[in-house]
């Protein structure tokens, strides 16, 4: 398999989520509209869960840099427990850093460029409310998107 090479500009949405370890920070960027990279950082600085978040999210993105279908990773990260799973509410009970990593991919993976810029559009799709601001400052980021969209052709 050989890796795409990473562009210098890619955009993407942060999603936040509420892990046993803490609030987890779900950064993904797309190329085109295929998912490229993905970045996980813990509310904490430092510290053992970090590492892991960065290590699975290193090979995540090399994976799908290399052509493994995104499909794989959620199937392989959703429903890895840890002994303190945050279980309520119980409709979206995390159960794990890896398993909230899942969830978030199998949610928003699949966007590509056009379904976050419908997401910005919309507001927000998920649970999480946008406050006025921050549906101004993702309409912005979405005219830049497709900008640099257009300029380059895709």
């Amino acid at each position: 398999m050989e890796k795409s090479p990473r562009p210098r500009v890619l955009g993407g949405i942060t999603v936040k989520v509420v892990t046993p370890c803490g609030n987890m920070y779900v950064q993904m960027n797309w190329k085109g509209n295929k998912l490229s990279e993905v970045f996980a950082t813990l509310g904490h600085s430092g510290g053992c869960a970090s590492s892991q978040s960065e290590a699975v999210t290193r090979c995540v993105t090399l994976g799908l840099r290399c052509g493994v279908p995104l499909e794989e990773y959620v199937k392989q990260l959703r429903g890895i427990r840890c002994p303190n799973p945050v279980m309520f509410p119980k409709k979206s009970a995390i159960l794990s850093c890896p398993d909230a990593l899942g969830k978030v991919l199998a949610e928003f993976g699949g966007l590509g460029v056009n379904g976050v810029i419908k997401l910005f559009e919309k507001g927000s799709e998920s649970s999480t409310e946008l406050i006025e601001d921050d549906v101004e400052d993702a309409r912005n980021q979405a005219e830049v998107l497709a900008k640099e969209r257009e300029r380059l052709d895709l």
